[in-house]
């Protein structure tokens, strides 16, 4: 090289260096991608096994997993979407969904889902739907979680002489059964709780009743919270399981219990009926001494139904460099295989129906009466879509908090948040 010029001695270095950085990058031909999800040990078990058996599958593409405390999940995506430094594949929650659609986070799929012609009719409608904005689907559902999950002791049952709820009754059943598994001492103290539900789940009976909370669920102008008379008429009846039938513990008791976790009311037979999801299936099950199972949230007036989800997705950012080998993971991780795998842990009712309908019924799992949830998914209801909800949330948790005290009428509480939701539109 001693006859060649020194610019060209210059170029032909600068070259090999480019290539050399370049084959560092390319490895052996190997694509990394990155990975979020929360979850506890259980959970990461079943995300690391489901990763290991794609990479068998896919030697080309490296796959980093990291698991985010769930308090800390969105907040750190979303931080990290800024920074420039965000993975290239992420679940979401239901209730996620709005806050990285709305600011614009999230890739398209529709060109990827129509090129390797996935068949979207084999997911249940309604959570597709959720992740489907004016035509373009954003996420591919893994799970679904109806929230009208209640589970009963059918001891309690036993001893007050009653037949175990059906998923055909009412909420005057409903009443009336919790009111005869109440149990108290010799001074009249509560020792048994008629029911308690996970956390204040005031959508259940709000959506039950017909209820809504604003115009449109994905394009929403105005609240109709406190307008609706339906919507009063489910958080009223919340109130009254309180205040008037008294067959739910008051906040003030809630509270004074240290913060138990309220499905441990259940399991250690303080509340004869507990409302949740599926998920809560583990911690029960290992109770061995007690006998339960599920009915469907009763019926509301006229035979209304309806109730909120949970539920998951998995969804590719827009900043991703490598869309493709994302697209390949996401795929993956929202088809039969993977859903398969969450099936037969018992707690995640797959969003493929046909799935559900056999891996999910057959893995011989307390509930015996899992099967209600096949059907439970026609009913559920999703949270509006708008970057202002959380403001809206506040000023009505707010008000109803004196509610569930008894110090004010639910028509006591809408009248106050009537002026309040109109000045604050979601948006």
């Amino acid at each position: 090289m001693k006859n060649l010029r020194p610019e060209l001695i210059g170029f032909v270095c600068l070259f090999l260096l480019i290539l050399s950085g370049l084959m560092r990058c390319m490895g052996d031909g190997v694509t990394k991608i990155k990975i979020y999800a929360w979850g506890g040990r259980d959970d990461t078990r079943i995300v690391r096994e489901e990763l290991n058996n794609f990479q068998k599958t896919h030697p080309d593409i490296q796959v980093e997993f990291q698991n985010i405390p769930h308090s800390d999940y969105e907040t750190k995506v979303l931080t990290e979407i800024a920074a420039g430094l965000a993975p290239d594949v992420i679940p979401i929650e239901v209730n996620m969904f709005d806050n990285f659609y709305l600011r614009g986070t999230l890739e398209p799929l529709n060109p990827y889902i129509q090129a390797d012609h996935i068949d979207l009719n084999a997911y249940y409608p309604q959570v597709l739907d959720r992740f489907t904005v004016d035509g373009q689907t954003y996420a591919m559902p893994n799970n679904t979680a109806p929230e009208c999950v209640v589970y009963y002791n059918k001891d309690a049952f036993d001893e007050a002489g009653l037949p175990y709820p059906t998923d055909n009754w009412t909420y005057e059943d409903f009443v009336a059964d919790a009111q005869k598994v109440m149990k108290r001492d010799a001074q009249g103290n509560v020792t048994r709780w008629g029911f308690i539900d996970d956390w204040v789940m005031d959508e259940a009976w709000v959506y039950d009743f017909g209820g809504s909370f604003t115009d449109d669920i994905k394009h929403p102008t105005k609240w109709t919270f406190a307008t609706d008379p339906n919507t009063l008429k489910g958080e009223q009846f919340r109130a009254d399981l309180i205040n008037k039938y008294k067959v739910m513990p008051p906040p003030s008791s809630q509270t004074s219990m240290g913060g138990v976790g309220h499905v441990y009311m259940f399991t250690n037979r303080t509340a004869a009926m507990f409302l949740s999801g599926i998920w809560k299936t583990s911690i029960i099950s290992l109770e061995k001494n007690l006998r339960w199972d599920v009915a469907m949230l009763p019926k509301g007036p006229g035979g209304m139904r309806g109730f909120s989800t949970g539920g998951s997705a998995f969804c590719i950012l827009k900043s991703s460099a490598h869309k493709k080998e994302a697209w390949e993971l996401v795929k993956y991780l929202s088809g039969p295989e993977c859903q398969k795998i969450g099936a037969e842990a018992g707690e995640a009712q797959p969003a493929l129906m046909k799935v559900a309908e056999t891996t999910f019924l057959a893995n011989h799992q307390d509930p015996q009466n899992k099967k209600m949830l096949l059907k439970a998914v026609k009913f559920v209801k999703y949270l509006p879509m708008c970057k202002t909800c959380g403001e809206g949330w506040s000023f009505m948790n707010s008000e109803l908090d004196r509610v569930w005290a008894g110090t004010e009428t639910a028509e006591q509480a809408m009248q106050k948040l009537k002026p309040v939701l109109e000045q604050h539109p979601p948006q």
